[in-house]
């Protein structure tokens, strides 16, 4: 029977009366705590910090759990450097990467470099520098493939780079810098390279000229590469072998086969063992060992476990704790070698996740630290699932967020928020601190992953290509019609709001419908698609980013035109604030010139935020209270929920 010692987590939500309303900076407060890594002993934990400029390392001595003792904190060297990729390479060897990252919501740039410690602080030592051969800076992409336990001084990394088409497996050396040999090479351009369960690297993935996924296969290291013949229309991930290696699993994308496939490494012939016509798969599940694949979690509306194998130890150990915390989802990541330890993470709509220590023993669940402490569940807001229909017929899949407690809206305010990427990324259920925030000021706000959006099938990604300006933009005024139509929110009181192609398609918007939103608010958004195709840190990315661009863009200047918000300012009625950042590499800060000269020109009514020293998204607390907080006001003055004038804020 489990038992669980964090029993604030079991409180019920409770509303908080309109004179508490929560200062901005319980939600954009930096986490405390990011990722944790239990050693192969059970003995330590190393615990990323995020911190305002960088991201360190703690690393815990958790042998006399309850008592904690913190053994080392380690610092990158460089501002805007991250540490991440947590890997113990032996009980006492911790291994960690680096990414470098500008702005809160930029894509991460990995360094290249990988750390090394000892637990107790001594040797530590950069293994790996960020630099090819001649010197230069190169984007390096590794990862951490296997611990090799014969091999008590390497492990096995792959490492990805831009300056070379074909990943390649590399021994490294745990102790000491120096170049990591090479014991295999990709027969495919980009992808990943896989091991079986003894670390030999077998499996290869890679697209080809066409961007087509394609993989490949090799009976043992000493055999050449076999190529399969993809039968899917989508990108595949591997997932890793059975323990007699007779067959592999791969998860896809293919919206007419989306699921895991078991494959036969003879014939190649395969076959569903989970699947679902709407949601992808979100991540394998493993047994202890991570040596055989008992399930996976699907991208359903509250991710779901989805077993091949329900009686599994770790199978039976997900059922248990979801059957005991209902309200609450978990993962479960390393587990000691000797399967008694393991860390889980449990979150919700309504806490952004507390980090556990689960005995599978006793079957007990103790806290270890939670992300966001001063966050209280009671006080947040419930993320409900939905579902639209858009005019052509396509099925849309969302949240609705209501002020806490509001059980029967009645022609709310509500405010469309509009997710980044847009291709990729999707919204999902969890804690959202800018969600929250304005659920907290009365608003409901309704998020939808519209065509374009991953975590439905590549084809629903795919069907958002060249249509950032239209259909996009169409998908999000019918499911906010659908909550006029359900009497939700009043058709007179209407924002809509986002970052990074969020804040395009917040400006595209009002743009598109010029007559449905009373409001708009932008931030680090793209408005001139044909100055986004030759300026910033995607264009610049030759090859593969150019590539991407022009099928994400298209290619004709007339329609790349029609579908930037800058040269159509003049049919703005809304109101907009609009902001970015002046290091923005992402989407370029001169987007936000481009625009705010658009909208002067046009004589549309707007605020401006531009703060020089922050990039793609604000990391400092300050500029995003700020920037919040003007957001607010700008949803106040134009579609009014009351709460300042109910909490006696001015």
């Amino acid at each position: 029977m489990l038992r669980f010692s964090l029993l604030p987590l079991l409180l019920v939500a409770t509303v908080a009366p309109a004179s508490d309303v929560l200062p901005l900076e319980t939600f954009f407060k930096h986490a405390e705590y990011d990722q944790i890594a239990l050693s192969p002993g059970g003995n330590y934990l190393a615990v990323t910090m995020p911190q305002e400029e960088n991201t360190g390392v703690a690393v815990v001595d958790i042998s006399n759990f309850p008592e904690l003792e913190v053994l080392t904190n380690i610092s990158p060297s460089g501002s805007e450097e991250h540490l991440g990729g947590l890997f113990w390479a032996t009980d006492e060897r911790l291994l960690m990467t680096s990414t470098r990252q500008r702005g809160s919501l930029a894509t991460p740039v990995p360094t290249g470099r990988i750390y090394a410690t000892d637990a107790d602080g001594s040797r530590q030592r950069t293994l790996q520098q960020g630099f090819d051969r001649s010197g230069q800076a190169v984007a390096r992409f590794v990862t951490f493939a296997h611990r090799l336990p014969d091999d008590e001084h390497h492990v096995l990394v792959v490492e990805r780079t831009h300056d070379r088409e074909r990943p390649v497996a590399r021994r490294m050396n745990i102790q000491r810098e120096g170049r990591a040999r090479i014991v295999a090479r990709s027969p495919l351009s980009r992808g990943d390279l896989g091991t079986d369960a003894d670390g030999d690297v077998l499996f290869a993935s890679g697209i080809n000229d066409d961007y087509e996924p394609e993989f490949a296969w090799r009976p043992d290291t000493d055999s050449d590469w076999r190529t399969f013949e993809n039968p899917f229309q989508g990108s595949v991930s591997f997932y890793g072998f059975n323990s007699e290696r007779t067959h592999f699993y791969i998860g896809s994308r293919d919206r007419e086969n989306m699921g895991i496939y078991r494959f036969g490494v003879e014939d190649g012939r395969h076959e569903l063992v989970l699947g679902d016509e709407n949601f992808e798969v979100l991540s394998p599940i493993w047994n202890r060992e991570r040596s055989r694949l008992v399930g996976a979690v699907f991208n359903s509306p509250r991710p779901e476990p989805r077993f091949i194998d329900p009686d599994d130890t770790v199978a039976r150990i997900i059922a248990g704790l979801r059957e005991a915390l209902p309200g609450y989802d978990m993962t479960l990541s390393s587990f000691s070698d000797d399967g008694r330890f393991a860390v889980v993470r449990m979150y919700s709509d309504r806490e952004p996740g507390t980090f556990m220590l689960l005995d599978t023993e006793s079957m007990s669940l103790d806290e270890l630290v939670a992300i966001r402490e001063w966050v209280r569940a009671e006080q947040m807001a419930e993320m409900q699932p939905i579902q639209v229909t858009a005019r052509d017929g396509l099925e849309l899949f969302g949240f609705l967020t209501l002020p806490p407690g509001v059980e029967e809206p009645d022609e709310l305010p509500l405010v469309v928020e509009v997710h980044g990427g847009p291709h990729g990324p999707f919204d999902r259920w969890q804690w959202q601190p800018w969600v929250q925030a304005m659920a907290s000021r009365g608003y409901a706000v309704l998020q939808v992953n519209f065509r374009g959006s991953g975590g439905y099938g590549q084809q629903f990604e795919e069907a958002g290509y060249t249509h950032w300006g239209d259909k996009m933009q169409d998908d999000l005024k019918d499911a906010a019609k659908w909550a006029i139509e359900q009497g939700i929110a009043h058709p007179d009181r209407i924002c809509i709001s986002g970052a990074s192609y969020g804040g395009y398609s917040a400006m595209m918007s009002v743009v598109r419908h010029p007559d449905f939103y009373q409001c708009a608010f932008a931030f680090v958004g793209v408005y001139d698609l044909e100055r986004a195709k030759r300026e910033g840190n995607i264009a610049r990315r030759i090859g593969f980013g150019r590539a991407y661009l022009d099928r994400a863009l298209g290619t004709d200047e007339e329609r790349l035109r029609e579908h930037s918000p800058a040269f159509q300012a003049e049919r703005i009625q809304a109101d907009v604030f609009i902001a970015h950042g002046g290091r923005d590499e992402q989407t370029h800060y001169n987007q936000y010139h481009v625009m705010v000269e658009a909208l002067e020109d046009a004589g549309v009514s707007h605020q401006k935020l531009f703060v020089r020293d922050e990039a793609h998204g604000f990391y400092e607390l300050d500029n995003n209270v700020k920037l919040y907080g003007k957001a607010l006001e700008l949803f106040d003055r134009n579609i009014g929920s009351g709460w300042a004038a109910d909490s006696g804020d001015e």
